[in-house]
């Protein structure tokens, strides 16, 4: 198979007028090919990747079944997006366990149209006093022998695991999720410099929705945000809606990252794709107005109702972010923060590929060289 691209982003590099060649799954060729191609794209960039989703169109990944997590795969190949990391919230280890256990099952499922790139477990070792949208009732210390099971258990699906580095105990857990090659991330805390120096130090490399539930700076305590902003090891999410995180917030973390180390996330919930309303986030109840979700009766955000292609297109046409800049957030460093193999359109690269018109709404999608969508 054969493609054409007005504009080609690996994302690293932008070609003009190339075509990029299929064979089995696998990019084979890319160049100035005068064969004639069978699909023509303004835009050919490396499919999104939204490694932090708790879910989408009505389901919530605490609750899904195999059906809905194939439901999810499908609407997120809608957006552009090869692959997701179902993310859990805080529960018990048992209703952890029967998620990771329908993550696995499905991870293969050759029906899934956006893969599934392993499971992210946001909670429970988090701090009470920057709970956002988890149960503080839920929250607790780390449990080594308990973490030490679930790991034995389902250290093959679990990809990424968050942590608040402060907890009594949080640093043989992260020693432990380390020497399984589980990507620690710093979440939901009131870490100090210190402590939060002293975490990246010990292996953890990733910063959960940089800003929002965490210690704030200050110019004499930069707590957690000045730690993870200043580290050239630490990759930061960013959710790009516009109400999580300032324009001018983002501007700092891109001027102290890079896109290199920064990288987009949805952290989007059950109420994505739907109308405004009610909805579940675990074992909470979510009020949705005007796209924006806080816990029901509560001024708390609880999650987004973004989708990838929408956070590109907000660096892009609102905050002025070169295009280039804005792919390589979406893709290539988001698989690199996630523990995977580069997400790049190279040859020998397998061919997970979105196409993009002038206005960067997805065309089309290939996963491992297969249409997967087409609107």
């Amino acid at each position: 198979m054969r493609i054409r691209a007005k504009r080609l982003f690996t994302p690293l590099r932008e070609f003009e007028d190339v075509c990029v060649v299929i064979e089995k799954g696998k990019i084979t060729s890319i160049g100035k090919s005068k064969l004639t191609a069978e699909q023509r794209y303004p835009i050919l960039a490396p499919a999104f990747i939204d490694s932090h989703t708790h879910g989408a169109v009505g389901i919530d990944v605490m609750s899904a079944n195999n059906e809905d997590l194939l439901k999810l795969s499908s609407f997120y190949a809608q957006h552009g997006i090869g692959c997701f990391f179902p993310t859990t919230v805080s529960d018990t280890f048992d209703n952890l366990s029967r998620v990771a256990e329908n993550v696995r099952k499905v991870m293969k499922n050759d029906m899934l149209k956006a893969k599934i790139g392993g499971l992210y477990v946001e909670g429970p070792y988090l701090s009470p006093a920057k709970s956002g949208a988890h149960k503080k009732d839920l929250l607790k210390k780390p449990d080594l022998e308990e973490l030490s099971r679930f790991i034995y258990e389902y250290g093959d699906v679990v990809k990424i695991f968050a942590i608040a580095p402060e907890l009594e105990g949080a640093e043989d857990a992260i020693k432990l999720l380390r020497r399984h090659r589980i990507v620690v991330s710093i979440a939901h805390t009131n870490a100090t410099y210190e402590e939060t120096t002293r975490t990246i130090r010990m292996g953890a490399r990733r910063a959960t929705h940089v800003f929002n539930a965490m210690r704030q700076f200050d110019h004499r305590e930069p707590g957690v945000v000045g730690a993870v902003l200043t580290n050239k090891d630490v990759y930061c999410e960013i959710i790009c809606d516009l109400v999580h995180v300032h324009p001018a917030s983002i501007g700092i973390v891109l001027k102290t990252k890079g896109p290199f180390k920064t990288l987009l996330v949805s952290d989007s919930i059950s109420a994505t794709g739907l109308e405004d309303g009610v909805y579940e986030l675990g074992q909470m109840k979510v009020e949705v107005k005007q796209g924006v979700a806080k816990l029901y009766g509560q001024n708390v955000l609880a999650g987004s109702t973004l989708t990838i292609d929408r956070a590109v297109k907000n660096l892009v046409f609102d905050l002025g972010i070169p295009l280039r800049s804005a792919l390589v957030m979406a893709s290539f460093t988001a698989s690199k923060a996630s523990g995977m193999k580069p997400n790049l359109i190279a040859e020998g690269m397998s061919a997970d590929i979105v196409a993009l018109d002038e206005q960067l709404t997805p065309l089309a999608l290939y996963v491992d060289g297969r249409l997967v969508h087409r609107p």
